[in-house]
């Protein structure tokens, strides 16, 4: 990527910005693409400005505004929309007279001689430097934060499915998230956990399908002591990484979890208080759902009750598949799994207890006295599933076992 020599200092009549939005301001005057006005002479002069170091032929305008079109004056469609281009930045033309595009020896051109500083070499040239590890770290930090406070958003989002836009696209959320994760490796050296947070929350609006910025975040929330925020991140980012994905949340993510339920409580001398914030929250009804982390410590707890008591407790996986066997749509999953837990909640009882096991898959625990009486509870369940769930592309399966005295 082309940068503006000493971008980050040079004090400059035009700012062009491009990333999250295309404007141009000039003084008190701004102009920006809008999406009720043709896209066509805002990408001419994205392109114009982007390329603005290179001469631009006739012929490479016209293959780029009108690709796959056929016309029968390709060359006077183009003076009429880069009349139309120059009409519209008519109020931030320079005082000199000057044009802001110029035409040379048949190439275009936007006028060199124009001082223009542009947000997306700015914040190139910033990481660029911040990224250096032998300046001091309240430098970089500053250098860092004065370069995400430039990126609103990706490089030009309204025409992010232009071919030309979309590899440059590509390079400057690269930089942009390698930079954020080297920017919280400092923050965490100096233990600023508010500043994790601040950048990751600002990073999930650039790229809310990042994994690992979750983990950065939730983590800081954590050891801010902002233990509830945290468990509620945990639990926005895996809905949505089963609803968006269609993936269960990695590892390194559900070991973050555990280490954050776990968590030390206070010193506490009054056990009504203790007893106050161990009551469940509303009215308890249906199954006890919760995070597969804390349903494995159920399991163990109930595996040595077992071994005392000699009760029969059985663990079921249900499953939702296509009739052809396979994993099916996001789509189709999303609503089947939401219906099936629906079914779920409707049919068990209180002491029953659930948990979401695979992007696919629930998991139950049912206290019970025979495999008989199960076989009942699973037909139910699937009833009420397929009384819910009336189209006909996916299929219900189960299968039962004991669970295991821990003897």
């Amino acid at each position: 990527m082309q940068q503006i020599v000493n971008a980050t200092e040079k004090k400059a009549d035009y700012h062009i910005t491009m990333l999250g939005e295309f404007s141009i301001a000039y003084k008190n005057h701004r102009v920006y693409d809008q999406s009720n006005r043709s896209k066509k002479p805002w990408n001419l002069l994205e392109y114009l400005i982007t390329y603005k170091d290179k001469d631009i032929s006739q012929k490479e305008l016209i293959d780029l505004l009108w690709a796959g079109e056929t016309s029968d004056n390709p060359a006077g469609a183009l003076k009429v929309l880069l009349h139309r281009v120059r009409k519209s930045l008519e109020e931030i033309e320079p005082e000199s007279g000057e044009e802001l595009i110029i035409l040379k020896r048949g190439n275009y051109k936007w006028n060199p001689n124009l001082s223009c500083s542009i947000d997306a070499d700015v914040f190139d040239e910033l990481c660029t430097k911040a990224a250096d590890d032998t300046l001091p770290r309240d430098e970089r930090i500053e250098l860092y934060k004065r370069a995400f406070d430039l990126y609103k958003g990706d490089f030009l989002p309204r025409n992010s499915h232009e071919s030309w836009v979309i590899p440059i696209a590509s390079y400057y959320h690269q930089v942009f998230i390698k930079s954020v994760f080297a920017y919280i490796e400092i923050l965490e050296d100096e233990s600023r956990f508010s500043d994790i947070e601040t950048i990751t929350r600002h990073a999930l609006t650039i790229d809310p399908l990042d994994e690992k910025l979750y983990y950065h975040l939730i983590q800081a929330l954590y050891k801010s002591g902002k233990q509830q925020e945290a468990l509620q991140q945990y639990s926005t980012a895996t809905d949505l990484f089963y609803k968006k994905f269609g993936i269960t949340p990695s590892d390194e993510l559900k070991s973050l979890y555990r280490v954050v339920v776990r968590t030390t409580k206070s010193l506490e001398t009054d056990i009504s208080t203790i007893k106050e914030a161990l009551r469940e929250k509303g009215e308890a009804s249906g199954a006890f759902m919760c995070e597969y982390e804390f349903f494995k410590d159920i399991y163990q707890l109930e595996a040595r009750a077992c071994a005392r008591s000699g009760d029969s407790i059985y663990l079921c996986l249900i499953t939702i598949n296509k009739l052809s066997g396979d994993t099916p749509s996001i789509k189709a999953l999303n609503r089947s799994m939401d219906d099936l837990l629906f079914a779920i909640n409707e049919t068990l009882r209180k002491g029953d207890v659930v948990s979401r096991y695979s992007v696919s898959q629930y998991v139950l625990m049912l206290p019970t006295t025979t495999y008989e009486n199960v076989e009942m509870i699973m037909k139910r369940i699937t009833s009420s599933f397929y009384r819910k769930y009336v189209k006909k592309d996916v299929t219900l399966q189960y299968k039962l076992q004991p669970l295991d005295p821990m003897m």
